[in-house]
């Protein structure tokens, strides 16, 4: 545990019981009397004892570890321990008074000293209201500490989902791209230069716009532009793609690479290098709701393929959507009148970027 969290927990505990004696006297209206007697120390030291001990060893060995018989054996023992001991103490000061009035004539002479009457039913329902106190705060506690690592295993789990999702983008289309533009190097293509630039920029955000936990919404629709346009020029011109985008706030943020893996899909699955085709891509953005439509032909070949199991970077996705954002998305995917469809609908989160 670390220095200024110690001094804290400490500080925080001197303070509950600080409150814990001054609270009755407060609430009734009484005076405020400090410790008067052995029987007083004992009391309280019992009792703080036994909050500790259950605190600190009875819930983590005992009840976390779903050993009932035996922790509440030992929360019996540690109350009836509190009843005996107040009620020998009472019992003991009863003797010794009487002892010393008899000794000195007084029996008679003034009225009988009243002392507490059930000092141990009253210490002990005390003390049973304190374990429970401290069972209630020790379970919220271990609690919160276990949603605090889950939040970082899945933190921990979304970021490498992200690199495995990452390598995994088709390194075929790399290999293919450079073809292309080598292609077009040969016959002096006037669009060679804007191919090398649209496959740096997209090596570019791979390598470090990614690193960010969200990106900007508009760089994500880019890149994916990007990987449309690159794409292009290893397609036949009469395989079609419309390309749809309509954003509001410039400010509007997504987790990177979210989108891809369903456009990649439609690529992957959607040529028929003989029949050609159309693949349609929208994007669009309704106040903080994003739309997000991809439709492609159904080749043959890979109707089975794309309508069941569609590859690491698609599974990680939908993992990472159901992560992020919950109940806060809604998709439907599958094949519809001889083409595969894909449909999102995600509201999107608040404007905030975060370079971690």
């Amino acid at each position: 545990m670390k220095p200024k969290k110690t001094i804290y927990t400490i500080g925080m505990h001197l303070a509950g019981w600080v409150l814990l004696y001054f609270l009755p006297p407060l609430v009734l209206q009484t005076q405020v009397k400090p410790p008067a007697n052995f029987g007083d120390y004992m009391y309280w030291a019992i009792v703080i004892t036994c909050f500790y001990v259950n605190y600190l060893w009875l819930v983590p060995k005992f009840l976390s570890k779903r050993r009932f018989t035996s922790y509440f054996l030992w929360i019996f023992i540690m109350l009836s321990a509190t009843y005996f001991a107040n009620e020998i103490y009472v019992r003991h000061v009863i003797k010794v008074e009487e002892a010393r009035r008899e000794a000195e004539g007084e029996k008679n002479t003034r009225p009988r000293k009243k002392y507490p009457r059930y000092r141990g039913y009253n210490s002990a329902l005390f003390c049973f209201a304190l374990l429970a106190l401290g069972t209630s705060i020790k379970v919220t506690n271990s609690w919160y500490e276990n949603e605090k690592q889950r939040k970082e295993m899945e933190n921990q789990k979304l970021g490498a989902e992200l690199s495995l999702l990452k390598s995994q983008i088709n390194p075929h289309f790399f290999f293919n791209t450079l073809n292309s533009i080598y292609s077009l190097a040969i016959i002096k293509s006037d669009k060679t230069p804007e191919a090398v630039i649209k496959l740096s920029e997209i090596m570019r955000y791979i390598i470090y716009d990614t690193e960010r936990k969200l990106v900007p919404l508009s760089k994500e629709v880019e890149y994916i532009a990007n990987y449309i346009e690159l794409q292009r020029l290893r397609l036949r011109e009469d395989m079609k793609i419309d390309f749809t985008t309509r954003l509001g706030d410039e400010e509007t943020v997504i987790e990177p690479l979210l989108l891809l893996p369903f456009v990649e899909n439609a690529f992957k699955h959607g040529v028929d290098a003989e029949k050609g085709g159309r693949i349609k891509i929208e994007i669009i953005q309704t106040g903080n709701d994003l739309h997000f439509h991809v439709e492609n032909p159904l080749v043959d070949n890979d109707n089975q393929n794309q309508s069941g199991q569609s590859g690491i970077g698609l599974t990680n996705t939908l993992k990472r959507l159901e992560l992020l954002y919950q109940n806060n998305f809604s998709i439907h995917t599958g094949p519809t009148k001889g083409k595969y469809v894909v449909e999102l609908v995600l509201k999107l989160k608040e404007n905030e970027l975060s370079d971690s």
